[in-house]
């Protein structure tokens, strides 16, 4: 099999991806090259590539946008449209379609390698760039992300819980659904909790001061904390998406609440196995913690199945080889 990547993909975004192309098809068979894709321009919404066997060609779209709508260009120019926020809408082409779960952005490749992919496709793809800083600052964040083999394995301290999130400005179920996580696991005296609401740099949403930490955490921060943490906790973000910690956290392996998902996955996560489900309330927060807290058992339970969840049905290879099978059969 041979790879064609578009030059101008978003690296942050693709990065998952690329990863699982690497794992499947090896590096060597992979290119980055202009010729299938010069009418996409450089975004975030989603990635194209084109998978050459024999001489069979399949023109692939990986769409990491947050809404559940496609994106029209991409979706007829494919052979396969693999998303990740697809909902209950009818869609155009609905046999070209395919739910893959949430990702996250890793880091793929060295400092000096970054940069120099960064030019060499900037050059392939520039009349294709509108915007030049926002290109290269993708690699710069991918090169600042982690390896995917730090996320696991790791063993969580007895109830230590780590959490932290952004408040987002026109997102407030999402705001009020994870403040009421974090004043729960802080009321409960059994917990020693790290973490809050990561500032915002204007300070423009008012109304959760008194759980916001004074400081962002890095990265390296966020996934030595969390790989200790106990207990986490997931509910769709932007435009009710499978946000990046969802990803995270099933990559992890720990035992999340979660209020219900409103985006199809490729196998359904199950309440009381995978994850426990919560209506969000503080209240219901509260006795889903202690529940945890004092089933030290499903604990561990609920960490061995969300990691076999993950390995099973969202790591880069299992979404690659996913996307492949439907592409060409």
């Amino acid at each position: 099999m041979k790879v064609y990547i578009d030059p101008s993909c978003d690296m942050l975004y693709s990065s998952y991806y690329i990863k699982g192309l690497e794992e499947n098809f090896g590096r060597k068979n992979i290119k980055f090259d202009n010729r299938y894709f010069r009418k996409f321009n450089h975004n975030n919404d989603f990635f194209a590539l084109v998978l050459a066997k024999n001489n069979e060609l399949r023109r692939i779209v990986i769409d990491f946008s947050d809404s559940e709508n496609t994106q029209d260009d991409a979706l007829i120019w494919c052979d396969t449209y693999a998303k990740i926020n697809i909902s209950n809408k009818e869609y155009s082409y609905p046999e070209k379609i395919i739910p893959i779960g949430p990702a996250f952005g890793i880091k793929l490749y060295s400092p000096l390698k970054t940069k120099v992919m960064a030019f060499l496709n900037y050059w392939k793809a520039k009349d294709r760039i509108p915007d030049k800083r926002r290109f290269f600052d993708d690699y710069k964040a991918q090169v600042n992300r982690m390896n995917i083999d730090e996320y696991y394995p790791n063993e969580n301290l007895d109830n230590y819980v780590f959490f932290t999130s952004t408040i987002w400005k026109d997102e407030k179920n999402t705001n009020d659904f994870r403040a009421n996580f974090i004043k729960a696991c802080k009321e409960n005296q059994e917990i020693l909790f790290d973490g809050g609401f990561a500032p915002r740099p204007d300070n423009d949403v008012p109304g959760y001061e008194d759980i916001t930490v004074n400081k962002r955490y890095s990265i390296e921060e966020y996934i030595a904390n969390m790989k200790k943490s106990s207990i986490t906790f997931n509910t769709p973000a932007v435009l009710d998406c499978h946000g990046w910690k969802l990803g995270e956290f099933l990559c992890f392996g720990k035992a999340i609440i979660s209020t219900p998902l409103s985006r199809k996955l490729p196998a359904d996560l199950l309440d009381g196995k995978h994850l426990l489900i919560t209506d969000g309330t503080q209240e219901d927060m509260k006795h889903k913690i202690q529940q945890l807290i004092a089933n030290p058992d499903l604990i561990t339970e609920l960490k061995a199945n969300s990691r076999r969840y993950y390995e099973s049905e969202l790591s880069p290879k299992k979404v690659i080889e996913r996307i492949t099978k439907a592409a060409f059969s």
